[in-house]
């Protein structure tokens, strides 16, 4: 799944944090960041029974990059980037992860990831093939067109002040400029 993440997650946040208060560019990156992990499984464990919840689906990485931008970041870059973590987090709890308590805080319960079901193949984890799967994917596309439209991302000059700032109008629909 890629447009769930995507979606569901910016809903999250425009709902908590609202339009302007971060980068949606540095949100959107967190939350897929992630995802890492099906190249980590293919790559690094290619004939194992793992899942694709590995090392980046953990606490501990929302925790590392939340210490590196707190030691390595001042000021407004440091608060810029600091969305990135707290949208990892948000990509664990979308992904179900409080379901599998041992892998969300590896390696602190334990130091083994969750293994694919017999039957199951990897395949089936990473391409949305089940209904379940596909609706959360549309929900997402629709989410995300549902924040573009109504931020005014359709129109050339509120989309070029998007990709130069990563914020959304303060208010929907409102030019730019307004509010």
């Amino acid at each position: 799944m890629f447009f769930w993440y995507l979606g569901a997650g910016c809903a999250l946040l425009l709902v908590t944090l609202g339009p302007r208060r971060i980068d949606y560019r540095l949100a959107l990156l967190g939350l897929v960041l992630p995802l890492a992990d099906v190249v980590i499984r293919i790559l690094a464990y290619p004939h194992s029974r793992l899942g694709v919840h590995l090392y980046l689906h953990t606490f501990l990485f929302a925790l590392v990059l939340a210490l590196a931008v707190m030691t390595f970041l001042r000021g407004a870059t440091a608060r810029r980037w600091f969305v990135v973590p707290m949208a990892v987090v948000i990509h664990l709890l979308l992904a179900g992860m409080l379901g599998d308590p041992v892998g969300l805080f590896w390696p602190l319960l334990g130091s083994h990831f969750a293994r694919l079901p017999a039957g199951v193949r990897l395949v089936g984890r990473v391409l949305p093939l089940s209904g379940g799967d596909i609706v959360r994917e549309v929900l997402g596309i629709a989410a995300l067109v549902y924040i573009a439209v109504a931020f005014g991302l359709d129109r050339p000059p509120a989309r070029k002040e998007f990709l130069r700032s990563g914020t959304l109008a303060s208010r929907r629909g409102a030019p730019q400029g307004a509010g």
